[in-house]
Parts: structure tokens; sequence; C-alpha cells
């Protein structure tokens, strides 16, 4: 007999919730959370399956501002002061942002049309 989507979505459901109860998927996970708080950057970083971008890598824009001045040979010191404390916080990435070394990423977008 034909079996409808929403029976299959139930047995499915109920065949995850054997092989993983929840008690079992929430001790595994804090096991982990512990295990890679231990370790060492260096040690973490020797677990990561691909190559990553450091944050130390990529310049603020104070940084940034700074280097395209130098190359232009123009001096932009005085354009900056009032804009210092966040120039120096804030960076402009451009790339695969799942390669960040980073906890998250957050999708700001989602959380803008929810309100």
């Amino acid at each position: 007999p034909a079996v409808s989507l929403g029976n299959l979505q139930l047995k499915a459901a109920a065949s995850h919730a054997t092989m993983y109860p929840g008690n079992k998927r929430k001790k595994l996970w804090r096991e982990e959370k512990e295990r890679l708080l231990k370790m060492t950057l260096e040690e973490r970083r020797k677990e990561y399956l691909r190559d990553y971008v450091a944050l130390k890598n990529i310049p603020t824009w104070m940084e940034d501002l700074k280097s395209k001045s130098e190359s232009d040979g123009e001096n932009t010191k005085d354009d900056l002061q009032g804009k210092k404390s966040l120039s120096e916080k804030v960076s402009l990435y451009r790339g695969d942002i799942t390669l960040l070394e980073v906890d998250a990423i957050v999708n700001a977008g989602r959380w803008l049309n929810a309100l």
C-alpha cells in the first residue's frame, strides 16, 4: 500500500529519536564543546579539514586606509581622527565567509526580515 509523506516523516522522526535520544545528543555535544575549549588554537587548527582565513590577516579599515594612502603618497591622518575608534574595529572581507576562522556566522538579513 502507498504510504503518505506525513507517515514517512513520522517514521523517520521516530527512528531518529530511537537512534539519537535527546539526552545522548546533548551529552555528546557538551563533551565535544569541552574538548574543543581545552585545546589550544594550534591544536584546533590541526583538526581543520580545509584552508582557513585567520582574522588577524584581514586588515581593519584604518590599516587598509593607511596602506592605500602610503601607496598613493597621500596623508589621510587628518581625515581619520574622528573615526579612529570605529575604523580600528571594523574590517571588510570579500570572499567565502565559511573559510573565516570564527566561532559563528550570523545572517543579519534574516533577523531584519523578522522585525
